[in-house]
């Protein structure tokens, strides 16, 4: 009787793993089919078109210019190196296990499959690189808020201090 027990379990167990396998190879197909990697990638890119504007921000001088060229290629490199897509992409497999059910899966699969899924994908970098720029303009926009408030913060806390 516990061999029988401990088969059944050994069965169910085995079964379980199939079924997250298989759903593990499927949300690695939709990952494959939506372009991940490619979108890791154009989001670099647009960060390194942020970065590329970061000397302005920060007030760089031109004598200063090629030692934070040098500094923010290496940063891009250290990024591109330790935040890879292949670093990337079992963790993400595991969010979408996660959050997803296996038919919900299966449909996206089946909708990026489509004429419309195709073009979302295709357009969808395009679509990001031009939400980037809309939140870059915001912060650049709200920046001077947030420094007039940390100011006023300090001022107060400075105050606060020298009472007590």
């Amino acid at each position: 009787m516990n061999k029988l027990i401990a088969g059944l379990l050994l069965s169910v167990l085995a079964f379980s793993a199939m079924a997250e396998q298989s759903k593990r190879e499927s949300v690695e197909a939709l990952l494959t089919l939506t372009n991940a990697d490619a979108i890791v990638d154009s989001i670099y890119a647009q960060m390194d078109q942020m970065f590329a504007g970061m000397s302005t921000q920060l007030g760089i001088k031109p004598s200063e210019q090629s030692a934070f060229d040098r500094y923010m290629k290496k940063v891009v490199v250290a990024m591109r190196e330790d935040m890879s897509w292949e670093k990337m992409k079992d963790p993400m497999i595991d969010i979408y296990l996660k959050h997803y059910t296996e038919q919900e899966i299966q449909d996206m699969l089946a909708f990026y499959q489509t004429a419309t899924g195709q073009s979302m994908i295709t357009k969808m970098p395009a679509v990001m690189s031009d939400s980037m720029a809309i939140s870059q303009a915001m912060v650049k926009d709200f920046l001077p808020k947030i420094t007039a408030m940390a100011q006023e913060f300090r001022k107060e806390l400075e105050e606060a201090r020298t009472k007590d």
